[in-house]
């Protein structure tokens, strides 16, 4: 009967190539498998320093770290960093004063999903803290960047006082907080617009109640007023016409307000005050509004008075003694607005 060094050596002898084969292939998936599951990649992650309460960082050396993560292929790819921060929980005593913190892959906190982490860069982060006090400390008027189309901008804002909490140190110092400027650079209209408060992360704030302000800009536009004494009241009516009209009064005044730049630009002569007859047919007593025409362009308000004209109307043939016929339309030099149109205004301040 074969001893057991015998039926061994029969075991290996026997279909030798085979099992050489099957033994090369199983090493090679043993490898492949290792090559797959073992992968490595690197990820950098924040660090949140965790401080007992009523303490407050003033400067942290290492804001980031990068860990060294090992993990299937899969694994590593669903992997998501933004979910993951490394947890630096430092013991000291005192309310002030330096610390150095070691941290490591079991300082990093968030869902792993099968990844190990083997290793952290850097493995010390080094602190000064201080007592966390809170004030009440003003908020500055926000600056404006540009100018408005016409006129000034002004601002008002609200809240002018906000509570900031951060390390002693700093905060004794800080005497006001500011915000970004506000833009009016050709604004038209006023508007209100929403500032945050700047904080500057040397300066040890940490928080800042409330995080924003209201902000008001009032666009206050500079205007000047003119005014023109015993304008004629000219008539606007069809051409042709065989009614002869009479205004009462038959001269007016007129107050313009606007800009310096619009109010300038009037002419005298381009000045016209007229009653529209287009639509007066029959002979009779009318009241109707004045109506201003000045130069294309010119944007001002115009008031008109009296605003209100009587027109009496009388068949040209019928024209009494003394009834003196309306003036003319304009003259050849300032022709006035087409007699088949109405022009713009209404004699009401525009």
């Amino acid at each position: 009967m074969p001893t057991k060094r015998e039926r061994l050596a029969m075991f290996l002898n026997e279909n030798r190539l085979l099992k050489l084969l099957a033994l090369a292939l199983a090493t090679a998936s043993v490898y492949a498998i290792q090559r797959i599951t073992n992968q490595q990649e690197e990820f950098e992650i924040p660090i949140a320093v965790q401080m007992e309460k009523g303490i407050a960082v003033l400067r942290q050396d290492a804001r980031t770290a990068v860990i060294t993560c090992r993990g299937s292929f899969d694994d590593l790819k669903r992997l998501d960093p933004a979910q993951l921060r490394l947890i630096a929980s430092p013991r000291v005593s005192g309310v002030s004063g330096t610390a150095q913190v070691p941290i490591g892959p079991k300082n990093v906190n968030g869902p792993l999903r099968g990844v190990s982490v083997i290793r952290v860069r850097p493995g010390i982060v080094n602190l000064t803290f201080d007592r966390e006090i809170i004030r009440n400390i003003a908020i500055a008027k926000p600056e404006l960047a540009g100018k408005p189309l016409l006129g000034r901008a002004e601002v008002d804002y609200e809240p002018k006082i906000a509570s900031v909490r951060g390390p002693k140190t700093q905060l004794t110092e800080l005497k006001i907080l500011r915000t970004g400027p506000i833009d009016v650079d050709g604004a038209v209209d006023s508007f209100t617009q929403r500032l945050r408060i700047l904080t500057d992360t040397e300066s040890g704030v940490w928080a800042v109640e409330p995080a924003e302000i209201s902000a008001r800009v009032s666009v206050v536009t500079e205007a000047i007023s003119r005014e023109w004494k015993s304008l004629p009241v000219l008539a606007l009516h069809q051409t042709g016409s065989s009614m002869q009209v009479r205004f009462s009064p038959a001269r007016v005044d007129l107050s313009v307000l606007g800009s310096p730049q619009a109010v300038n630009r009037i002419d005298p002569g381009d000045i016209r005050i007229f009653v529209d007859c287009l639509d007066i047919l029959q002979p009779g007593s009318y009241t109707v509004p004045a109506g201003v025409h000045l130069h294309d362009g010119v944007e001002v308000s115009t008031a008109v008075n009296p605003p209100m004209i009587t027109v009496s109307v009388t068949p040209r043939e019928e024209t009494a003694v003394g009834v003196r016929p309306a003036a003319p339309a304009a003259p050849a030099a300032n022709p006035p607005p087409d007699e088949q149109e109405r022009p713009p205004g209404d004699g009401q301040p525009r």
